[in-house]
């Protein structure tokens, strides 16, 4: 690590001052839009400058003036011929000012020991070749394909991506600068070359003071592709920007040896997909990838949006990396959010963790479950759970679910203690199936609906902190398309299969019919946005019936012909919505009047008759789209 204190205030958006004293050769500034990056780049960049450090930023508008066409009305015409040669100096000036490309082709024609490398990049990655032409006092940086075909223009014939992939080659080989904070590097990049260009990065960070030929980085990025996670040191130069808060990042003390464990298992997995998270300010966590694809594709097909509300289901594949991720998002104030099968109430670091939240164990109190100590409340349930499996182990059942109940539990008493978890299991899976005949058994009967009582109060009070936990088993008892043994489901990825195939044929009114059961669980865990559109034309049409109302009163409106060319009510702007027939309009002697229009399928789904009249007002104006 390399000591670099830092301290940054963006009053405007964070609340309170940012301080990192420590920092990595290479660091990742993450976050939404809004949340201050580049801002923060700014200062970065004047405390480094004032360290000693020769930085250069490159921002995100460092090809300005290199756009493929003039666009004269917005902006000027400096660059049309080329960059002047004669003014040379500004063009390094405004480069270093603003953060702009300009200045790299300059450096280009200044420096062969750079160009060489750049030349040999193009030429070995995209067969091309760049020549730096001189005319009429002008520098044009032209480009030729290998394989050949005519000289052309590079600022006008050429793609955004290469001119982008010269300018960050030109200044992470210029020796000028030892620092350089990079603004969205993937701008115009193919996620292949985003990832070669952060191999490059790689290969030339270091500490500079220690070494001179080496750069520090900063890379700030909304593109999975430049997270390359590769140790856990990787994931603690991270930095996450939000909106009303200082930046958090991990450090070394927020994470224990069994999370170390954990992550150090899992980094090798970690792929773009898993690293939306960091990107994310409402992450929901599941375990499997079967999972992820089913509640995935049932919010898609109930037509809820996940992705605008700022969401998106990830699946981390366990239950203990269920528990390290919602420690990670903790730490670094990402509200996330957990969707887990049911045994993760009774076992595994995730428990560990809702065990101790605060707001959980006042809720216990409030719920009336006697005391906020909450593995208490679950070590009490466990109890009566085996103490129900005590029971029935030495029943015999003329109901068939019951007695393969029975017959399962008898093979595992016989060593008890190994399989007490199957057995707790099976109890609880029985109950919310088979709770009534379960019930004929005991010497109270009350006991199961008690347990379920207590265990659904639980489960209420842990959703405090964003942990959903299926009730009644897996997502896979859910499934509609296959039959389950519940008490032992096989074959998963078969049911998987199977099931998203009889998702993908039902409507939106089957989804809500068919998964009713599971549905609400998911859709107060998971953050989405429903647009409301008929909200929003019921203003607009209200605002017209006002129109209306006013140019009837003042006599301009006698009829249908005029109401559609009076310019009041403006009838050719809101036709776009709907429509109002010939005889639409019934207007009487007393300025009572009666109006029908007819909303556009292209808004709603389907026509929608709409009737209004004199008496109407914004109160009691109601628009029912079924």
């Amino acid at each position: 690590m390399i000591n670099i204190p830092i301290k940054i205030s963006l009053p405007e958006i964070w609340q309170g001052e940012f301080e990192k004293n420590e920092w990595s050769s290479v660091n990742f500034i993450v976050g939404a839009n809004g949340t201050g990056k580049s801002l923060l780049s700014e200062k970065l960049k004047e405390q480094l400058r004032n360290q000693s450090y020769k930085v250069k930023l490159l921002t995100a508008e460092r090809l300005s003036g290199f756009e493929k066409s003039q666009y004269y009305y917005f902006t000027g015409n400096e660059m049309g011929n080329g960059l002047n040669i004669s003014n040379f100096s500004k063009y390094k000036n405004y480069g270093d000012q603003y953060g702009l490309s300009t200045s790299a082709f300059v450096r280009l024609k200044e420096r062969l020991d750079i160009r060489i490398k750049i030349e040999a990049l193009l030429s070995d990655l995209f067969g091309k070749t760049i020549r730096l032409v001189e005319e009429g006092g002008y520098l044009k940086p032209k480009m030729q394909n290998i394989s050949g075909g005519s000289e052309y223009v590079l600022k006008n014939e050429e793609c955004h991506g290469l001119k982008e992939i010269i300018t960050l080659l030109t200044y992470l080989h210029d020796d000028s600068y030892n620092c350089i904070i990079f603004d969205e590097p993937e701008l115009h990049l193919h996620p292949q070359f985003q990832s070669f260009f952060l191999n490059e990065i790689r290969k030339l960070a270091g500490n500079p003071l220690e070494d001179s030929s080496k750069k520090l980085f900063f890379i700030i990025t909304h593109s999975p592709y430049f997270l390359d996670l590769r140790s856990l040191d990787d994931l603690k130069n991270i930095l996450v920007c939000h909106k009303d808060q200082i930046p958090t990042y991990i450090q070394d003390e927020d994470l224990d040896s069994q999370d170390k464990y954990v992550l150090t298992r899992f980094l090798p997995r970690f792929n773009t997909h898993h690293k939306q998270f960091f990107f994310s300010p409402n992450p929901v966590f599941v375990e499997g990838y079967t999972d992820q694809q089913i509640i995935t594709l049932l919010f898609e097909k109930c037509g809820l949006n996940i992705a605008a509300s700022g969401s998106c289901v990830i699946d981390v594949g366990g239950k203990e990396e269920l528990a390290v991720f919602y420690k990670l998002c903790k730490k670094l104030s990402i509200s996330c959010r957990i969707i887990a099968d049911y045994d993760a109430f009774f076992r595994g670091r995730l428990r560990e963790f809702f065990s101790k939240d605060a707001d959980i164990a006042q809720c216990f109190i409030n719920e009336g479950l006697g005391t906020s100590d909450i593995a208490s409340n679950i070590g009490d349930i466990e109890r009566r759970l085996t103490d129900i499996a005590d029971v029935l182990v030495a029943k015999t059942s003329p109901y068939p679910d019951v007695q393969n109940l029975i017959t399962l539990l008898t093979g595992w008493c016989v060593k008890k203690n190994d399989n007490i978890n199957e057995i707790k299991d099976a109890i609880l899976l029985s109950i919310f199936r088979h709770g009534d005949n379960i019930k004929l058994f005991l010497t109270n009967p009350l006991d199961v609906d008690a347990i379920r009582a207590k265990y659904l109060k639980c489960l209420k009070c842990i959703e405090a902190a964003n942990i959903y936990i299926i009730p009644d088993g897996e997502l896979e008892h859910y499934f509609k398309a296959s039959s389950i043994d519940y008490l032992n489901i096989t074959n998963k990825d078969k049911l998987f299969h199977t099931e998203r195939e009889h998702i993908l044929g039902l409507s939106k009114d089957d989804i809500n019919r068919e998964y009713n059961d599971i549905l609400p669980l998911l859709h107060k865990s998971i953050p989405y946005v429903d647009v409301d559109i008929v909200k929003h034309l019921r203003y607009v049409i209200v605002e017209w019936i006002q129109n209306v109302q006013n140019a009837i009163s003042r006599k301009e409106v006698k009829d249908i012909a005029t109401l559609r060319t009076n310019a009041r009510v403006n009838y050719s702007l809101y036709s776009q919505l709907f429509e109002c027939p010939d005889d639409g309009l019934r207007i009487e002697n007393d300025n009572n009047f009666s109006c029908k229009v007819l909303l556009k399928a292209s808004l709603v789904g389907v026509e929608k008759e709409v009737l209004f009249d004199n008496t109407t007002t914004a109160h009691n104006f109601t628009l029912e789209i079924l």
